[in-house]
């Protein structure tokens, strides 16, 4: 009797271990890969940045953050589809992904790497050699809705000029 709970004790630990060292690195097929994952989270970063500094431009008004919020859903729909991953499969992994944080940890750092990589291969923009909007938005951030006139023009703008 003590022999035979000995081996089925023993032949459950073993098929313990065998689950528990199952596909340690690896993301079960059924879900997106890290890479996939990555390059989709990278691009709804980007999205989400990009519908922020549009609030910042445009005028305030009581119900922008819905309008904004509708916005990002759309910019995160056109990602998926750029990817070709339906919402339903993007939401699974995510979900997969939360459930393994160590995980979801690694491919966060992999998007902070390529956005930084990205950020720093577009330079500083208020290096000499950037572009005029650029340079002064450093100084006024609402340059890019200001119309900028010649400097002959802002000289003298109401004195009738000599041929």
């Amino acid at each position: 009797m003590n022999n035979v709970m000995m081996k089925s004790t023993t032949l459950a630990l073993l098929v313990l271990f065998l689950f528990a060292c199952g596909d340690g690195d690896n993301v079960p097929s059924k879900y997106l890969s890290k890479e996939k994952m990555t390059s989709i989270l990278e691009d709804m970063s980007i999205a989400d940045a990009y519908s922020n500094e549009q609030q910042l431009s445009l005028t305030y008004s009581p119900n922008y953050d819905s309008v904004r919020q509708e916005k990002v859903k759309i910019y995160y729909k056109q990602i998926l589809d750029v990817h070709k991953v339906t919402v339903k499969e993007f939401m699974e992994s995510y979900k997969y992904y939360e459930s393994h944080p160590s995980r979801l940890k690694e491919v966060m750092q992999m998007v902070q790497t390529d956005i930084a990589a990205k950020k720093q291969r577009l330079g500083n923009p208020i290096e000499e050699n950037a572009p005029l909007r650029f340079r002064v938005k450093s100084l006024f951030p609402y340059a890019d809705s200001v119309l900028l006139l010649p400097k002959a023009d802002t000289i003298r703008p109401f004195v009738k000029r000599q041929p």
